[in-house]
């Protein structure tokens, strides 16, 4: 299996961003005009949020919110978690994507670099990762 690194494979990616308060609908638009499933949130140079299509029609259309008027804010993740771009790939999997997150935002010196999807990892890492934690919550009595 060849290595990969996260740093590769955001190596020709460009991050796509937006304002807490650009509206739902322009978040959407910028998703599909850049065809992507996630954008950042940032005030000025700060990371404060990660919001995603899935974001936005279960938290934003299928609560009621009006998309032309509810801020990026009101239903972003706030504080995400993030990996470094020089992490494992080990590491982003560790810190729930797949799991509990589909996008994990990639740092390097406190800046947002990229945003990390799940679909990104190849799938022979994934299948690693997974039998290792079976294996390290498996007993040797059991």
């Amino acid at each position: 299996m060849a290595t990969t690194t996260i740093r590769k494979i955001l190596s020709a990616r460009a991050v796509y961003t937006v304002t807490p308060d650009t509206s739902l609908q322009d978040v959407a638009r910028s998703m599909a005009s850049h065809q992507v499933g996630a954008v950042a949130v940032v005030d000025g140079e700060a990371l404060v949020g990660i919001l995603t299509e899935r974001d936005i029609v279960f938290r934003g259309v299928g609560r009621g919110q009006d998309v032309r008027s509810t801020p990026a804010f009101a239903i972003m993740t706030r504080d995400p978690v993030t990996v470094d771009i020089d992490d494992a790939i080990s590491d982003a999997l560790a810190a729930k994507l797949g799991d509990a997150f589909r996008h994990l935002p990639v740092m390097e010196n406190g800046q947002l670099v990229g945003l990390l999807s799940y679909r990104d990892i190849p799938a022979e890492y994934v299948m690693l990762f997974e039998r290792f934690r079976e294996m390290s919550t498996s007993r040797a009595d059991a």
